[in-house]
């Protein structure tokens, strides 16, 4: 999964200071009030429990304070592909072949006698669109690499679109067959689970919209160039870029502010034609408003009205949480950006270490194949994608582990992402209609990101570790509001999609400070989420949210905390947000008063209250 880097608070506070002393600030049309109150797609399989599993333990109470048991199976580890990542060549795949397979079956479905020809003919188009997507996949991953390749830009924008068109002609096929003789033979063939999922997938797709996407992929992929272009300004006599300017400069926003005055004009002009883009896709769809459409597209089982409490529970209890903690540290805070950090590669050996010592040795089989494959990259090369992300090649069964060393140089990045290499290494065969919850997903990263603060002295040294471990956590509550932010600014602007950039940028920095206690005008362009995933954001905050618990357990019971993390990461496709928290022992963020009680944690722990 990409995730974007959380800035540094004390840059922000810097900066939006010297923005209301210089008025660099945008004057908008209009003032509008915040309510306070309110790749491809993978998504998970529960995987059935073995024979054998380990030991149940009793965990975390629910909030009735009836008490949790949990028994997590073993791990079933689907086969992989044995090829290193350099044997995997992408080839455009025989798109003629599959839509000729698309049509034959379309035409079989309405025949008599025809059950075993029709039901192999559906396997081949599954198993064709299956490598289709892995190509897809594969030019995409190639793409993040050097985003200079032109070649590989315009196979991954090819296929995109003839994706939409395959995903628009198997869902006829799928609907002629459940329309035919044939149905009750092709539910108990590909089961009740494949045919629920077709039906929730295919209300998300129309041959109507298939210019639109391809509109769409094309605008993003735009959007990717402008990320690795890098803007400057003359000053002080010489020509800066960002990663020139020193904050220690009392007049450091003005080059800033010009610089990302520049990004935000460029990148919100390509914003803005999407918003109008995506709002005509969900009109088309039937939906009256695109954040319902993007909700249903992400497989929330929560609904916007949901989130929306959620945010306001958030506003009141952490958002006051976080400014006091970092009022309180923020002299640690400075202090450990002096610290020596270890690099990704060294951090490979630490992340070992600690696999061994307590996780399931289902992690170590994914570490060893991800390092004896070639399976990862590391690198800060100018043309990357300045990103961090995992993705997986479903064909090979292979993940892949990506992280742009010039935008992260630590190796939690590297514990945050193996958390994700580790659910897909689980994930196994992947049908065209399966798909991942993203809420759910982001536990696996971030959960594993926290239960690594035991390892943080050896990792950073004595000096530095709890200084560290404390502002993760910081860093971690800045994650829920800002999640919580920029779904709130998704929705206001979707619901107005004719606002201009203008009032886009003021409504961010209003909504900014509301979470977070300073504005932030420009840099929302920095969050490609926005771009290629709107309404990804809230996921970081409900995932955060929970992977706190598992933290907040562990400081009282840490084998109790890692059964919870353990039988969370065994979701892989299919499996919703909701339920698997209740299987795991965990709080349902959205009916309890798990946002109070963790800040009540963290306020007794750190602030004496």
């Amino acid at each position: 999964m990409k995730h974007t880097p959380r800035p540094l608070r004390w840059i922000c506070l810097l900066l939006s200071m010297m923005l209301v002393l210089t008025s660099c600030g945008p004057t908008p049309n209009h003032q509008t009030t915040p309510v306070p109150e309110t790749t491809s797609p993978v998504i998970e399989t529960t995987a059935q429990a073995p024979e054998t599993s380990i030991p149940v333990e009793t965990i975390a109470p629910n909030e009735d304070d009836t008490p949790v048991v949990v028994t997590v199976p073993d791990e079933i580890i689907p086969e992989h592909s044995s090829l290193n990542y350099t044997d995997m060549v992408y080839q455009r795949p025989d798109l003629d072949a599959v839509y000729a397979n698309l049509e034959d079956a379309l035409e079989l479905a309405g025949q008599d006698g025809v059950q075993d020809q029709l039901f192999t003919l559906y396997d081949t188009i599954l198993q064709q669109l299956d490598h289709v997507g892995t190509m897809n996949s594969l030019a995409s991953l190639k793409n993040s690499i050097d985003l200079s390749d032109e070649f590989y830009e315009e196979e991954m924008l090819l296929l995109d679109a003839e994706t939409t068109k395959m995903d628009n002609d198997i869902n006829e096929v799928t609907g002629a067959i459940l329309d035919s003789a044939y149905a009750d033979a092709f539910t108990a063939r590909y089961g009740e689970e494949f045919v629920h999922n077709y039906e929730v997938m295919s209300k998300l797709n129309s041959p109507e919209i298939e210019a639109l996407v391809e509109q769409e992929s094309q605008l993003v992929a735009d959007y990717n160039k402008l990320l690795s272009k890098e803007y400057s300004v003359e000053y002080k006599g010489r020509t800066v870029t960002i990663n020139d300017l020193d904050f220690s400069d009392p007049d450091v926003a003005t080059p800033y502010y010009s610089i990302y005055q520049q990004k935000n004009k460029e990148c919100g002009e390509i914003y803005l034609q999407l918003v109008k883009l995506r709002v005509q896709i969900a009109k088309t769809l039937g939906y009256d408003n695109y954040t319902d459409y993007a909700y249903d597209c992400l497989g929330r089982d929560f609904t916007r009205e949901d989130a929306a409490q959620f945010a306001a529970l958030v506003k009141r209890y952490i958002a006051p949480l976080s400014q006091e903690l970092y009022s309180a540290y923020s002299s640690k805070f400075a202090a450990v950006q002096y610290a020596s950090v270890p690099t990704m590669e060294e951090g490979l050996t630490y992340l070992r270490s600690a696999l061994e010592a307590e996780f399931p040795a289902a992690m170590i089989q994914a570490l060893d194949y991800m390092l004896d494959r070639g399976l990862y990259l590391f690198d800060d090369d100018p043309n990357m994608m300045p990103a961090g992300f995992s993705t997986i090649l479903t064909e090979y069964a292979a993940p892949f582990l990506f992280i742009n060393t010039s935008v992260y140089t630590d190796p939690s990045t590297l514990f945050h992402e193996f958390g994700h290499y580790y659910n897909f290494f689980l994930m196994g065969d992947v049908d065209w209609y399966d798909s991942n919850n993203l809420d759910l997903a982001e536990i696996h990263s971030q959960g594993l990101e926290l239960l690594m603060f035991q390892y943080y002295e050896e990792i950073y040294g004595k000096q530095y570790a709890e200084a560290l471990q404390l502002m993760m956590l910081s860093n971690l509550l800045d994650t829920i509001l800002m999640g919580c932010c920029e779904d709130e600014f998704q929705q206001k602007v979707f619901e107005d999609p004719d606002m201009s950039l203008n009032d886009m940028n003021y409504i961010h920095a209003q909504l900014y400070e509301q979470y977070m206690g300073y504005p932030v005008y420009y840099e929302w362009v920095d969050i490609h989420h926005h771009f290629e995933t709107p309404f990804y954001y809230i996921s970081y905050a409900t995932s955060a949210a929970s992977s706190f618990e598992i933290w907040k357990l562990a400081q009282t019971d840490r084998p109790a905390a890692l059964t919870a993390y353990r039988s969370i990461t065994q979701n892989t496709v299919n499996s919703g947000y909701r339920q698997p928290l209740k299987r795991a022992g965990l709080s349902d963020p959205f009916t309890s008063d798990m946002v109070a009680q963790l800040a009540q944690t963290v306020r007794s722990r750190y602030l004496n209250d």
